[in-house]
């Protein structure tokens, strides 16, 4: 009988290791489970707690976690505290309390990342002030002679114009760069007069000025003038000099010195990856030897020019040698990029791998290319944001996320992940259905694994709601969290799916990053200041909903590019069209790499313009003279493949914070017409997926397994439906439905002849498909659909004695019952303060009668936020997005029925009622009006 049995199963086990990717998708492993960042906060950490914790989240379905000690909020009452004293950073019992985690996340399967330092960007109290992080600010003063000039490093500092501070920025002694009297007003570049001979060692300083009008343009260096953003005992104080490889390095070996041995030997053995956050590094430029390193790779000094290149004043027209000054800022941030890859990323890269761990970073900032720096790095990383506004919660991925995408693409990497729903806005206000539309936006953008902002390390005994830094407020506190599993699931499902298979695109993208350095110097990503053009960071997704998926590209990809039968092929990737982006500089290496690709046959389109000059200042003129040779010989051959279109304009409505919280419908309708009518005019089609009708809400992404097709649709908008008609170039192929909510599959409907699909995709609603050849059918039950759409038929649901209603409140001992006669946002309700301020959960119960016989949904109407049902004590199940509709199959009676519906509300409301008397909630919960909760309704029965 064993024999037997071991048999069978040895004849088994192939069939069900037939197809890892539907195994993964069904059970994710857990490096595809979204991680959460671990705030340790204060470092206030114990033994019991951080078990604690990780069992919480285990059970709720996160895969991992990014420890990350940070400062305690200083909002936190002092009494919350007491019992937990701060453990220091790299003490012995830090060390200790790491490997209770990293020991506990191995054991439960999980999977653990640790921050470097701590807070961002990393530094400490124990640096040398030439290890610090080092900038060079600008003093522009208006002076007219004769006369003689009398003043001090100190005043001049103290009279500065001053951007909005960080509140990490210390009032650093200010040294003296340059000096330089320049005249005001010139045809010609004119470096001025170097007055630094005039400066005391006392810091003194007096000359006289000749006759007429000057600018005085004074330099003034600071070094440790930032400390690190919330750093916790024992790592804060002042930042490390990102470009300087040897104090990087002295960092980062004293935190595997003291750290390594205490967690088995080395911090590969308990951690997955090391990682660094956001590069805030408060306009950081200069270190030590920055001048000889300018002039080794320009060719020239930088200080006659370094008073224009840093004043953002100057440049802007052809006044006073505004070209040369453009220029010159242009080869200042190539060479502090170049610093900046060279001796932080490739630093950081190197000693990641020596200590047997993967180098995680969000590998942009002012200081790097977001595309460049994102590919030298194992696992790159964006970001995705809740923003907040006063009627909504708006998810919203940043720009810098496709950049990043593209860059893994183009370096061989799948695992993209990012900070996912970063929230230091609508704390306490976020629903599980703003986490899946900006999880599904963001997969749109390409980066597929979230790592959620974030799990506050807060013990029960802190009280309600405990320490929070800020965040989404991931907490068995929280009235959703015995829900949060559906959405991890969900998650781990498609990340699963697309991080085993291949990104498809056939645009390449060039944005004009040499023109933004040269006019606007090194813009702070992923919210740049300004957006040149206007359409950069979105044509894109017009593109992606015609069909036509992307990549960014830099000039660096396009020298090292290969071109054959008119595709631009790099590593894997290969492209049918090279779109530049209102792009006038290139490189002279770049515009003959073009040309080259221009002879090959391949599609090229200059959107605005073509590119007519170089950037950097050594040898102008002869290096404009190329590009202008190669850009001429592209247009002059161009043979119908190469285009110059007028570039798209915005509407009068362009929301001024685009950049940040996206483009508006007008916009999105626009650049989609606009990105239509290319397409029509360079006579491009999309190699796979092409729609009929195009809608402005819905994105998709197309990858490749073996020999499947994978799409995955999502409609973006929280309140529209939409109907799509496309076709896929797949023949012999049949359409699965995978279900990322339950793990099931089977023959999606949709799929007609000729590789037509038609889709329904309800609001906030993603399909996944996969397409495979053969056409053998899958066992195993769907989801029924809901007859939602323009056919649909409501028949009204007419309570028979009004709602029972219980008020299960978060506090218990605040739990209360009511009687309503109908349904009403409890939110509004400002004459009964219990019902406007409640958060937990609502039960709802009520009779009604039913005639008819057919086979009814149930729908819900208005529902905030997670609804579930039992019809005559039958559970019909849970909706946590979208439209609330019930399958009522079974469980409808003709006659009476009974109704329960259970409604789980967000914190909001009561947090913000606590406002006078917890210093938390006021921190976070003070400033929104009532936010929708409960059952509004109307709740009607559906039909075909």
């Amino acid at each position: 009988m064993l024999k037997t049995a071991l048999i069978a199963s040895l004849l088994l086990q192939p069939l069900l290791a037939a197809d890892p990717l539907y195994d993964a998708f069904r059970n994710p492993p857990a490096t595809a489970r979204p991680f959460v960042r671990w705030w340790w906060n204060g470092s206030r950490v114990n033994e019991k707690e951080i078990l604690r914790e990780l069992d919480v989240m285990k059970a709720a379905g996160i895969g991992g976690v990014e420890i990350n000690t940070i400062a305690m909020l200083e909002a936190v009452p002092p009494k919350t505290l007491q019992g937990f004293p701060p453990v220091p950073w790299l003490s012995p019992e830090w060390n200790r309390m790491v490997k209770t985690a990293t020991d506990g996340t191995r054991a439960r399967g999980m999977v653990a990342d640790l921050i470097v330092g701590s807070g961002w960007p990393f530094g400490g109290r124990f640096l040398e002030p030439s290890e610090q992080t080092q900038r060079i600010t600008v003093v522009r003063k208006t002076v007219s002679g004769p006369t003689f000039f009398e003043s001090t490093v100190q005043a001049l500092a103290a009279g500065r114009e001053r951007r909005r501070r960080s509140p990490e920025e210390v009032a650093a002694q200010p040294k003296l760069a340059f000096l330089r009297l320049v005249p005001r007003e010139g045809e010609r570049f004119d470096p001025g007069t170097d007055f630094m001979s005039s400066a005391s060692a006392s810091g003194v300083i007096s000359f006289e000025v000749p006759k007429g009008d000057f600018i005085l343009y004074a330099g003034l260096r600071e070094e440790g003038f930032t400390y690190v953003k919330l750093g916790a005992p024992g790592a804060d104080g002042p930042v490390v000099n990102h470009f300087d490889a040897r104090a990087v390095r002295k960092y980062l070996d004293n935190m595997s010195k003291r750290l390594g041995p205490d967690l088995g030997g080395r911090l590969g053995t308990a951690i997955r990856a090391a990682f660094v956050d956001s590069l805030e590094l408060d306009h950081a430029n200069w270190t030590s030897d920055f001048p000889e390193q300018f002039e080794r790779r320009r060719g020239y000094s930088v200080w006659p020019c370094l008073p224009f290149i840093l004043d953002s004043e100057a440049g802007r027209d052809e006044n006073n040698g505004g070209d040369t000054i453009r220029r010159a800022r242009y080869d200042f941030c190539k060479t502090l990029v170049e610093l900046f890859h060279e001796r932080f990323v490739r630093t950081y890269v190197a000693w990641c791998r020596e200590n047997g761990i993967k180098a995680r970073i969000q590998a942009y900032g002012r200081e790097t290319h977001p595309l460049g720096g994102s590919m030298l790095v194992d696992l790159p990383e964006g970001e995705s944001w809740l923003w907040g506004e006063e009627d909504r919660v708006v998810p919203s991925p940043t720009v810098v996320n496709k950049y990043v995408s593209s860059a893994a693409h183009l370096s061989g990497k799948h695992q993209i992940s990012f900070e996912a729903m970063t929230n230091a806005v609508p704390v306490f206000r976020e629903t599980l259905q703003d986490f899946k539309l900006c999880f599904d936006m963001s997969l749109m953008s390409g980066v597929l694994h979230p790592v959620v902002h974030g799990f506050n390390y807060t013990p029960p005994e802190a009280g309600f709601p405990g320490w929070v830094r800020f965040g989404c407020y991931l907490n068995d506190r929280n009235p959703w969290w015995p829900y949060f599993r559906l959405w991890t699931d969900y998650a781990s499902r498609l990340s699963s799916v697309l991080i085993d298979s291949e990104a498809q695109a056939s645009v390449a993208i060039l944005g004009p990053r040499a023109d933004e350095w040269s006019r606007d110097f090194l813009l702070y990503q992923p919210f740049p200041e300004v957006a040149r053009p206007w359409y950069h960071y979105h044509l894109w997704q017009a593109l992606n909903q015609l069909g036509l998926s992307s990549d960014f590209v830099s000039e660096e990809i396009l020298q090292q590019a290969r071109f054959e039968r008119g595709r631009l092929k790099f590593g894997t990737r290969e492209y049918d069209v090279l779109i530049l982006q209102d792009v006038e500089s290139l490189e002279p290496e770049t515009a003959e790499a073009v040309t080259a690709l221009a002879r090959s046959g391949g599609k090229i389109v200059f959107v605005g313009q073509a590119p007519s000059r170089s950037p950097g200042l050594r040898d102008a003129a002869a290096r404009d003279l190329r590009v202008k040779k190669a850009i001429e010989d592209i247009l002059a051959k161009r043979s119908g493949r190469v285009w110059i279109l007028p570039a798209p304009r915005p509407s009068a409505s362009l929301h001024k914070d685009f950049v940040r919280m996206g483009l508006g419908d007008e916009d999105r309708q626009g650049l989609l017409k606009w990105a239509g009518d290319l397409a029509q005019t360079i006579k491009v089609k999309p190699p796979f997926l092409s729609f009929e009708h195009p809608s402005p809400d819905v994105l998709h992404v197309h990858h490749r397994h073996r020999n499947r097709d994978i799409l995955l649709f999502s409609n973006i908008s929280r309140t529209r439906a939409t109907d799509l008609f496309a076709t896929v170039a797949s023949t012999g192929k049949t359409a699965w439905k995978w279900d990322p909510e339950t793990g099931l599959r089977n023959r999606f409907d949709g799929m007609k002849s000729g590789g037509r699909l038609n889709i329904h995709l309800e609001p906030a609603e993603s399909l996944l498909l996969v397409l495979e050849p053969g056409t053998q059918k899958r066992t195993g039950p769907t989801k029924a659909g809901c007859p939602c759409g323009k056919d649909e038929r409501a028949l009204p649901l007419n309570p028979v004695s009004g709602w029972q209603v219980a008020f299960q409140h978060v506090i218990p001992e605040k739990s209360f019952s009511r009687n309503l006669t109908e349904l009403r946002d409890i939110s509004k309700a400002a004459e009964d303060p219990a019902l406007a301020t409640f958060a937990g959960r609502i039960v709802y119960k009520t009779r009604f009668e039913n005639q008819s016989g057919e086979e009814l949904f149930l729908d819900l109407g208005q529902v905030s936020d997670v609804s579930e049902v039992r019809l005559n004590g039958k559970p019909l199940g849970v909706r946590w997005w979208g439209r609330h509709v019930y399958e009522t199959k079974g469980a409808l009676r003709k006659g009476q029925n009974e109704l329960e519906v259970q409604v789980t509300t967000m914190l909001g409301n009561y947090l913000k009622s606590l406002q006078n008397e917890n210093p938390v909630a006021k921190r976070w919960a003070f400033w929104f009006p009532p936010i929708s909760a409960g059952l509004v309704g109307p709740v009607r029965l559906l039909s075909d």
